[in-house]
């Protein structure tokens, strides 16, 4: 068997679990409030998937956990929420159809143990012997609370007594969220492939999307997000306050992932 198969059995073995430790804390921690239960869940399985990264003195460990736990995160929402409407089962459909993708592109990239995000990569040398200490800050725990903050706009969909349930503003979201998706995936499948055609050559991708937008593939994610803060707009108007969570997502994006990349392929021939 290839090393690169064992590894994402080991993957496999370690997010499941964290996914363990996370239901106990979600059965057993005195919480009421399912909110503030649900992020102190998903701060345990970031700690138990830290645990290994160093383990295993690699960041990428992670990698997968930003596309894998908002599809349990908001199936356990579902579940309590008691609602049965059509349009709650949509929401968590697109998150399913995003995360799945998102995390079998990311197998698709990864070639195992041996194989660290450049972005960490560049930390680890940066840092020195505190790359640990800022790898759990910045490259675990911030990952963590900016995905769940993104979250919330879904989660006061799921738990508010529904006003517009078949809004115009619901079908907008849908297409959106939709849109954003095939953006992403057109994106990453074009990059995907010209990595490979020209495997050892350092030349910056010039087709498809990538022709018409600089980074379509961040785009794409940005925008799933606001796609999912339009369903909270939809739902009942009050909850527009939500903004912060996509909003904190677009700050990521747009002042810290979007300014390393362009460094990074400032070298990079046409």
């Amino acid at each position: 068997m290839k090393q690169k198969p064992k590894d994402l059995f080991v993957i496999l073995f370690i997010y499941l679990l964290a996914l363990g430790a996370a239901v106990l804390v979600l059965r057993y921690a005195p919480i009421s409030n399912i909110l503030w239960k649900t992020a102190l869940a998903d701060g345990v399985a970031t700690v138990i998937v830290f645990l290994f990264s160093v383990n295993y003195n690699n960041s990428s460990v992670y990698d997968p956990y930003w596309s894998a736990a908002p599809v349990f995160i908001v199936f356990y929402w579902l579940l309590k929420s008691g609602h049965e409407g059509f349009l709650f089962k949509i929401i968590w459909i697109l998150i399913v159809f995003w995360g799945v993708r998102l995390t079998w592109n990311w197998i698709l990239r990864w070639d195992g143990f041996q194989d660290e995000d450049w972005r960490y990569v560049k930390i680890r040398n940066k840092t020195g012997k505190w790359y640990w200490p800022v790898s759990f800050l910045t490259l675990h725990i911030l990952p963590t609370v900016i995905v769940f903050a993104g979250l919330v706009p879904v989660y006061y969909t799921m738990t508010s007594v529904p006003e517009h349930p078949g809004s115009w503003l619901a079908v907008v979201a849908y297409l959106f969220t939709i849109g954003a998706i095939l953006l992403e995936k057109t994106a990453d499948d074009q990059l995907r492939r010209h990595l490979k055609a020209t495997e050892g050559k350092n030349i910056r991708i010039q087709s498809g999307v990538w022709l018409i937008l600089k980074y379509p593939n961040y785009l794409g994610e940005v925008m799933f997000w606001w796609g999912l803060y339009f369903f909270a707009v939809a739902v009942d108007r009050n909850l527009w306050w939500t903004f912060f969570g996509p909003a904190t997502i677009t700050f990521l994006f747009l002042f810290i992932s979007i300014p390393m990349m362009k460094k990074r392929v400032a070298n990079k021939t046409f």
